[in-house]
Parts: C-alpha cells; structure tokens; sequence
C-alpha cells in the first residue's frame, strides 16, 4: 500500500511517519553513518518540519515500512540551495514550479520486495503528473543510480563531485506519460 501525504497531515498517518523516521534513523544514522540528527530514534530535519514536504511510503501488507521518499517545491528551500550548492562548481539554482526536489529515499526491503520500489516510484510519478511537476531533481551517491536504474526511473546527470571521498551526483527526473508507462513495464504493475 502507497501513503501520500504532507507533514501537515501526518497526524492522519501518525504511524506511517513514526515508523518512516524510525527507519530513515537506521538507514541513514547507523547503517549509512551520515551526519544527521536522530532523537528517540527518529530522523526528522528542518526540511520535515518547515517546509511541509510530500512524502510517499510504501507499507507492506502488515504496515511496516518498506520504503520512502519525500518531495519539497524547488521554489522554496531545498537541500541543494541549502546544504550541497558549494560542492558542486557552477552549480545551476534549480528553481521552478514545475521542478522538485526528491530526498530521503530510504528503503528497508527484503529480498524479493523490489515490488515497492515500483510501487513507489509509480505513484510519485502519477502524482507528478497529477500535479504539473515535470521533473525531479535530487542528489545522490553512486550506488543509489542502480536503484532508479531497476526502478524504469534512470537519472540524467547534471555534474557529479566528491564528498568526502565519494562521488555525488547532481540529477534530474523526468516526469511523463512515457516514463509511467515504463515504470509499469518494469515492474507489471496494473495502471
């Protein structure tokens, strides 16, 4: 099951973003070891609580988490503008109403859960589309492209650099019918 909602409504799915913290907390906390803040076991930023981001989660049929992501207009903060701007030379200033920002794709799949990643990467697309966003824009390290890769979802670099010994790229998305349609091709989901 895909959850869409915004962190103004997250009362409503209290348990869905509970448990989403709790797992960016571990991926990105113990496992990834990035710097980020983790309190009582959750991982929640400033993007999280100040700028009402879109978040899609993927729950198994138990309603445990098996992935996610959260989505912020480019015309506001962003991840970019704010944090990894200096890293990249002549980085561009994303901004539009029709671009956003992807971050915190986090997933605790097991195997043969590859489902959810489609589950998940076809409704942010419908979403999208739904909505007039025509691309997505997010920074990520190397091994995340195999993902959008499997996903029907691959990225189009803009510039890469090194953080902290290790390559980040800057992408774009793009959002379309055709993109849909290969999404659903990927993975056999029913539209």
């Amino acid at each position: 099951m895909i959850k869409v909602f915004s962190h103004n409504q997250r009362h409503i799915h209290c348990q869905t973003y509970t448990q989403m913290l709790q797992a960016r907390a571990i991926v990105f906390g113990d496992r990834l070891k990035w710097d980020v803040n983790v309190v009582d076991g959750k991982e929640e930023d400033e993007y999280d609580r100040e700028h009402n981001p879109l978040y899609f989660v993927a729950e198994r049929p138990d309603g445990s988490h098996a992935t996610s992501m959260r989505i912020i207009p480019t015309t506001g903060p962003t991840m970019l503008r704010d944090k990894f701007h200096s890293f990249f030379p002549d980085c561009p200033d994303i901004y539009s109403s029709t671009i956003w920002e992807s971050t915190r794709y986090c997933a605790t799949l097991q195997p043969g859960e590859l489902h959810y990643t489609g589950e998940l990467a076809r409704s942010l697309c419908q979403t999208c589309l739904e909505n007039g966003i025509t691309h997505l824009t997010g920074i990520f390290f190397r091994p995340m492209l195999r993902i959008y890769e499997r996903a029907g979802w691959p990225p189009e670099p803009i510039m890469s650099a090194n953080l902290e010994g290790k390559m980040i790229t800057l992408a774009t998305f793009d959002v379309s019918q055709a993109r849909l349609e290969e999404i659903n091709k990927k993975f056999a989901l029913a539209a």
